[in-house]
């Protein structure tokens, strides 16, 4: 069991860690500790940079001595990345505007410094995540549990670390499709890959939302749909 949540733990215990040390050094500073969460929530993506520099290199040489696997076959990556633009560019719209007339959350509210959410977000974050869940704690539960049993615990544990309802939600049915496409390529390489594109395709195509084009917007929903449909028709890409 500590095999499977010791990355997990470990990840949060160094995260607390620096949030206290950034906050000793802020207090340190002359500020007033009631403004730190401002001053945090500023920082939140130079934390996820720092965490990734530190943890990146842990987890390949776990992932390679413990679960890599020699069946690898070749990615397919053009379909991977065309793939997951579709899926987002899909995705976002509906909870855009499912967002708009029900829970009203700040989701769609902007995104800071474009370049920072690119790096943390659309780099660095889905290497660790993968890493963790795909290449680690799924391959360490499949080892103790049965395949489904290893992908619903992985998947759910994977979306409750997302702490918006939309995230999560998208977080369910994206974790199923890495899990799907780990397995199809036997490579952490094809989830991190199809990971990275999901995730700068909402980071860039978010703010364009914010425009509330209906037209535009849903003339871009039909076509991430028929996209969706063309790939499974004229690919192979659903198939293991």
């Amino acid at each position: 069991m500590w095999k499977v949540i010791k990355w997990p733990l470990i990840y949060f215990i160094i995260q607390f860690l620096l949030i206290v040390i950034m906050a000793y050094f802020y207090i340190q500073g002359g500020h007033a500790i009631d403004e730190f969460n401002s001053f945090l929530l500023d920082k939140q993506l130079l934390i996820v940079v720092i965490l990734g520099l530190i943890f990146i290199p842990f987890l390949l040489m776990d992932y390679k001595k413990n679960y890599y696997s020699s069946k690898e076959k070749k990615i397919n990556i053009k379909v991977l990345l065309i793939f997951a633009v579709l899926l987002s560019l899909v995705y976002n719209v509906f909870a855009y505007y499912i967002n708009n007339f029900t829970f009203q959350t700040s989701l769609f509210g902007g995104n800071g410094n474009i370049l920072y959410v690119l790096i943390a977000t659309g780099l660095i974050g889905p290497v660790i995540e993968e890493l963790i869940f795909r290449g680690i704690i799924y391959n360490e539960l499949k080892r103790r549990i049965t395949n489904m049993a290893a992908i619903l615990i992985t998947t759910l544990f994977f979306a409750l670390t997302h702490f918006n309802i939309f995230q999560i939600i998208y977080a369910l049915v994206l974790g199923l499709i890495l899990i799907f496409v780990y397995e199809k390529y036997k490579d952490i390489k094809a989830p991190i890959i199809l990971h990275m594109a999901s995730n700068i395709t909402t980071t860039l195509f978010v703010p364009l939302l914010i425009k509330d084009n209906f037209i535009v917007n849903y003339s871009i929903f039909l076509i991430g749909l028929i996209g969706l449909f063309l790939i499974k028709k004229y690919t192979n890409f659903f198939k293991i």
